[in-house]
């Protein structure tokens, strides 16, 4: 099953997935496939994407848009994944910079591209943009403990696909001991979006989320560094807190 999911294929479906009717079909693909092969990450992630297109496809079926846009959008999305592939076997150049400035070499340095110097500062090196750069692709992990579902503590995964920033999304999956009917070993997710508030530390909440058949657990907490998470979550009234520790690696 790794097979199937290569790089190449989370390219090809990063395209797709907003696409009317191909991007919901696919998602609903890829949630079986992760699905029999026991990746509930992935297959989460997938059913979160599957619903938020059946949705967009309701309205497209009630002809809110013109069928000539849908057709248009399918065509504009096949050229461009199959631009995406030659590009992806092709060898990365290293771009020409002419820099006038001394740089130090102690320090990590950006390169921004815009029509008048100074213009997006704000935007790309506030708070609310920080995580993109340290959590992008980043795979956090915890313990998760309640005394009811998990005495013992069980381990609980986050995934940042594409880092930390206003409306990126997100999933926390784990597994219960034993759940609310006495099943034992049964996973859990959360699939949501971030929302990020700006200080010191910066704090984060979900500004929206999705559960197996339901509106999901709710998490919320600060970001202490780009190592360290803490989050806490509320089950049947009950809030518990997680630390979570950055995978080496991601």
């Amino acid at each position: 099953m790794s097979e199937w999911f290569t790089q190449l294929e989370e390219v090809a479906y990063s395209i797709v997935e907003y696409v009317p009717y191909l991007g919901t079909i696919y998602s609903l693909k890829r949630a079986v496939k992760a699905y029999s092969a026991r990746d509930w990450t992935r297959h989460w992630q997938s059913v979160g994407n599957f619903l938020e297109s059946s949705v967009r496809d309701v309205v497209l079926v009630t002809e809110t848009a013109e069928p000539t846009e849908v057709a248009l959008l399918h065509t504009m999305a096949e050229s461009f994944t199959d631009k995406m592939i030659e590009l992806y076997h092709k060898e990365p150049k290293r771009p020409e910079v002419k820099i006038t400035e001394k740089l130090d070499e102690e320090r990590g340095h950006v390169l921004v591209a815009e029509s008048s110097q100074g213009k997006n500062v704000s935007q790309l090196f506030g708070d609310k943009a920080k995580g993109v750069h340290h959590f992008h692709g980043a795979v956090f992990t915890g313990t998760l403990t309640d005394p009811e579902y998990a005495p013992n503590g069980e381990k609980i995964r986050l995934d940042i696909p594409h880092g930390l920033y206003d409306g990126g999304r997100v999933t926390f999956s784990w597994k219960w001991t034993k759940d609310y009917y006495g099943a034992e070993n049964v996973p859990e997710a959360t699939y949501g979006r971030i929302k990020l508030e700006a200080g010191t530390p910066t704090r984060f909440t979900l500004s929206s989320r999705k559960g197996a058949g339901w509106e999901g657990y709710d998490f919320w907490g600060q970001i202490n560094s780009k190592d360290e998470i803490n989050a806490t979550t509320k089950i049947d009234g009950r809030e518990t807190q997680i630390v979570f520790k950055k995978l080496d690696g991601t």
